[in-house]
């Protein structure tokens, strides 16, 4: 398996793509955008972490760059970090959602953003050509323990206007928490708490490995679905890893769709603080509707968190995210975060007056459908001239794979980066009217 390398990072299985010697490169590349400034480190707890971490910052010192290795932290809480410390910048060492024995390094610039295109792309070049800035003895970098980044996130979204911190505590909401093991098992019971809820942990304690599948899906679920009903709790919070993405049960012990956690997010914010709204081609269009029944601009981007933020600034949005759980608030920081996520949905019970089965079954109803075709590449010209054939004249977007939209449905076609497959995502009313949708483009591409 080859090392998986994008612009604001790299990804690999631990001792076979992802060896300290490649970690150590990627760190001085990396260091060659800082100017020798201090640069914050910290990841999940995965197993392979201080391994991959101890390498990372030997790279960065050797480059001439000092660290402040914060540990285990979420990545919603570094991003913030960097920019309210005025680091150079950041890397955290954590591969998400992916198994146990990967691993990967996720860069971030000085202003508290993941690495753009043209920042990426240097370092890239710097590390493929082998072209480092490594220094001498009396330039080193040194390393220090750095913050528990943790502190300065939750207060900020203690103190954000939109929540509402005397009614949370007043309700005494009871909440199970499934972490997975992973960087915000700890951080966000402790924002829960503070928030006044009563805390049922479930795989909290970080053990280095991850006690279900890591990535949170409702499949994954069904102890935190059982947990949820026997302690009749008011939601469930599931996380990934690094803390990024949030799924949610609701009081009944049934999983919400990942889409659940953006849409819910959006239908309360727009109600608070109505704005404009962006998510990216593959998310529902149930946050497109609540955006046209509140009078607010709608926006897509290709597929990524950082599209999504930087078209956030660029249109002054109040919320968005993508459908895989990642809710971004601007208004904190523009970037997936589940805690303040957390902290919107209870805001959302706290005022409302049912629970939050009732409020999923009131968003406007879609199912979304995916599907894998064996294709290395695909014909647009072909497929968009079979597909508007089939069901009608289409909005066609090809700055992400081929999407399609019609008034109630749509359909995204990608070729994958890593594998010689492509991707599709079918979206409509009914499952039948999806089916129709993704069973048509797929007989195209076979």
């Amino acid at each position: 398996m080859s090392l998986k390398l994008s612009i604001s990072g790299a990804r690999g299985i631990v001792g076979e793509s992802l060896t300290p010697d490649v970690v150590t490169r990627l760190a001085a590349a990396f260091a060659e955008g800082r100017q020798g400034g201090t640069v914050l480190v910290g990841g999940d707890p995965r197993i392979s972490g201080p391994v991959v971490r101890n390498a990372l910052i030997a790279g960065l010192n050797g480059a001439g760059c000092s660290v402040l290795d914060c540990g285990i932290c979420m990545t919603p809480s570094m991003l913030y970090a960097v920019k309210k410390r005025g680091a150079a910048g950041g890397v955290l060492v954590t591969a998400s959602h992916n198994p146990i024995e990967w691993n990967a390094l996720k860069f971030v610039g000085g202003d508290g953003f993941f690495l753009g295109a043209e920042d990426g792309a240097r370092l890239k070049a710097a590390y493929e050509t082998g072209d480092l800035p490594w220094v001498a003895y009396d330039a080193l970098g040194s390393e220090e323990k750095g913050p528990r980044l943790f502190e300065d996130h939750r207060d900020a979204i203690l103190n954000h206007p939109w929540i509402d911190v005397p009614a949370i505590r007043a309700r005494r909401f009871r909440v199970v928490v499934d972490g997975t093991g992973g960087a915000g098992s700890k951080d966000t019971v402790e924002l829960l708490h503070a928030l006044g809820c009563d805390v049922v942990p479930l795989h909290c304690e970080m053990t280095g490995f991850f006690p279900r599948p890591p990535e949170p899906k409702p499949e994954n679920l069904g102890e935190l679905c059982d947990l949820v009903k026997t302690k009749q709790a008011a939601v469930g919070f599931a996380l990934d890893p690094d803390g990024d993405r949030l799924s949610l049960v609701a009081e009944t012990g049934r999983a919400l769709s990942e889409e659940a956690t953006v849409a819910l997010s959006v239908a309360h914010v727009l109600k608070k603080a109505p704005g404009p709204v962006v998510v990216n081609l593959s998310t529902s269009r149930v946050s497109e509707d609540l955006a046209a029944n509140a009078g607010v601009p709608f926006y897509r981007t290709p597929v990524g968190e950082a599209h999504v933020s930087l078209h956030m600034r660029e249109v002054g949005a109040a919320i968005g995210g993508e459908g895989n759980g990642g809710v971004m608030v601007p208004s904190l920081h523009p970037m997936r975060d589940a805690a303040m996520g957390m902290a919107v949905v209870l805001q959302s019970l706290t005022e409302a007056e049912t629970g939050l089965d009732d409020q999923e079954r009131a968003l406007p109803q879609y199912v979304i459908l995916k599907s894998v075709v064996s294709a290395d590449t695909f014909d647009r010209d072909d497929l968009v001239a079979a597909l508007v054939k089939r069901f009608g004249k289409a909005r066609v977007d090809e700055r992400d794979g081929l999407h399609l939209s019609w008034e109630r449905s749509w359909l995204q076609i990608r070729s994958s980066n890593t594998e010689p497959i492509v991707r599709l995502f079918a979206e409509a009313p009914t499952e039948d009217e999806a089916a129709r949708l993704r069973d048509a483009a797929s007989e195209v591409l076979s």
